[in-house]
């Protein structure tokens, strides 16, 4: 380890007490994280922060494993597909209770569904349930689910947070609170108490005894509680993780990753499946990103391997597609590439001419797009990183950092901005790409991208029913994306799960929507 990170670590271990709590109580287990949530609503809120919690505290029909593919009972104990793909009909468990104590029915399956799939609901994940005829209860433990039109990825898709289960008494008590001050959820832990932006407590449900077959125990849980724990500064959680102030992360900064494989104290696990993919989105109707030219300039003006080397510490895989390679349904045919010349090249083509200070501008305008991130340490060297290669072929990058957690609120509705910084997780190029179909402008349709090819080959690979014609139309849906260059590919991150042996064992990491920790049901306090 060179001196510099030595130093930081020195530094930071003073802090780490404080910031990621020595004081977690013996029958907790804490897990910190970078960033918190701005709520915890599945069907209104669609971070990861959100997710990784929600799985805990929630349920959904059925299970993924960690190849992301590999689905299991989880409410529904078994499920039937109609031979032309429009019906499916659950069969649910008849002993699942809430952690309020009350049954679920089918009737709580249903309002659920249906609440994410209503337009009053604006749920940026209502695509993600596919196009729905009707969702009804057939019994108290039957649920008939009819589509418009077939859907291939819809059980992958109701195995994410946002298929989560929820009681409808509980949504209606807390109003605009639900997912705020409380949540009645099915899942393995309880919600005990959030501190926005400190910790959130859950609890054990001790009467959970349905957990998926990817665990070992189906429940209850093995520790009493879980203690998420927000700790934004880098060097307190790798201090926190070698000082046992820590129980478990995933993540850490890449450039302590290999010192961290190597501490004795800690164990790594990885999942077979991750993708969490570092990108830019570009606003497609936006003056300074309206013009294909100007994106595909950016597009080549970034060199992502030395961006990878320098800020990710080899640690990530230097992407050249907006989807990662051996993701189901990939292709790979258009890759971005570093090229200054040609971005140089294209913007003069675009009329943005350079002015005796480097920059260029046009008809009297600067050519100085504004990029939201959030104000992370990561995101704040990146983009400043970002900026100085623009600045090589006369783009004055205007950087946008706001608090964290305000980050994603600032990407959905501000106006006042022509690119943006995100992490995509995601399972299948399907769920990656359908964020660009025109029915998800706003969100997750951030770029504003309109396109009748577009839409119709997305469509065409939800409907398919063999996995020639589902490639075949994603195929072409990723090269119209990299060709219109919406989106500048950064990395693909690897998800690195460390765990303080001292403490705790059996942390399995999963790679689902990259929350790494799932239900977490196999977890134990070490002995002692």
């Amino acid at each position: 380890m060179n001196r510099s990170i030595t130093a930081a670590l020195a530094a930071a271990a003073l802090l780490a007490p404080a910031a990621a709590s020595a004081q977690t109580p013996r029958d907790a287990v804490s897990i910190l994280v970078r960033n918190d949530s701005v709520g915890f609503d599945p069907h209104r809120v669609t971070g990861r922060g959100a997710a990784e919690v929600l799985f805990m505290m929630t349920d959904t029909l059925v299970a993924l494993e960690d190849d992301q593919k590999t689905l299991h009972p989880l409410l529904a104990k078994s499920w039937t597909i109609s031979p032309d793909g429009l019906t499916y009909t659950f069969h649910l468990r008849d002993d699942v209770r809430f952690c309020s104590g009350k049954a679920l029915t089918a009737d709580d399956v249903v309002y659920s569904l249906t609440r994410l799939t209503a337009p009053e609901t604006r749920s940026p994940a209502a695509w993600r349930a596919g196009k729905v005829k009707s969702i009804a209860a057939k019994d108290a433990h039957t649920v008939e689910y009819v589509l418009e039109r077939p859907y291939n990825e819809l059980l992958l898709q109701l195995a994410q947070s946002f298929g989560a289960i929820i009681d409808k008494d509980d949504v209606e008590k807390l109003g605009r609170d639900f997912g705020v001050k409380g949540l009645n959820g099915t899942g393995p832990f309880c919600w005990g108490e959030w501190k926005p932006r400190s910790e959130f407590v859950l609890n054990r449900h001790d009467a959970y005894r349905w957990g998926p077959k990817v665990y070992e125990n189906a429940g209850p849980a093995h520790v009493a509680r879980v203690v998420w724990k927000v700790v934004p500064e880098e060097t307190s959680i790798v201090a926190a993780m070698q000082t046992g102030a820590g129980d478990v992360t995933y993540v850490a900064p890449e450039w302590a990753i290999e010192q961290l494989k190597k501490d004795p104290r800690l164990t790594l696990a990885m999942p077979r499946v991750s993708n969490y993919s570092a990108f830019l989105g570009m606003r497609v109707n936006k003056e300074m990103t309206g013009d294909v030219r100007v994106r595909r300039a950016i597009v080549h003006a970034i060199d992502r391997d030395e961006l990878n080397k320098r800020f990710w510490f080899g640690q990530a895989k230097t992407s050249e597609t907006y989807v990662s390679p051996g993701t189901l349904d990939w292709s790979g045919e258009v890759k971005a590439s570093y090229d200054p010349e040609a971005a140089n090249r294209l913007l003069d083509e675009a009329g943005w001419t350079k002015g005796p200070d480097g920059f260029r501008s046009k008809d009297g305008k600067r050519l100085a797009p504004k990029l939201v991130a959030a104000g992370t340490p990561g995101w704040r060297t990146r983009g400043e990183a970002i900026q100085g290669y623009l600045k090589r072929v006369g783009i004055d990058l205007q950087l946008l950092l706001p608090e964290p957690a305000l980050a994603m609120a600032q990407i959905n509705t501000s106006p006042d901005y022509d690119m943006y910084a995100l992490f995509a997780p995601y399972g299948t190029s399907g769920e990656a790409l359908m964020v660009f179909h025109s029915r998800s402008i706003p969100a997750p349709n951030r770029v504003n991208w309109k396109d009748a090819e577009t839409d119709a080959q997305l469509d065409a690979g939800q409907v398919a029913l063999n996995d020639a014609d589902r490639a075949r139309a994603y195929a072409r849906v990723q090269r119209i994306i990299a060709e219109n260059a919406v989106t500048v590919p950064l990395v693909h991150e690897q998800l690195f799960l460390f765990s303080n042996k001292q403490r705790v064992t059996g942390v399995k990491a999963h790679g689902i929507y990259n929350s790494a920790i799932y239900k977490g049901l196999d977890m134990k306090l070490a002995a002692r």
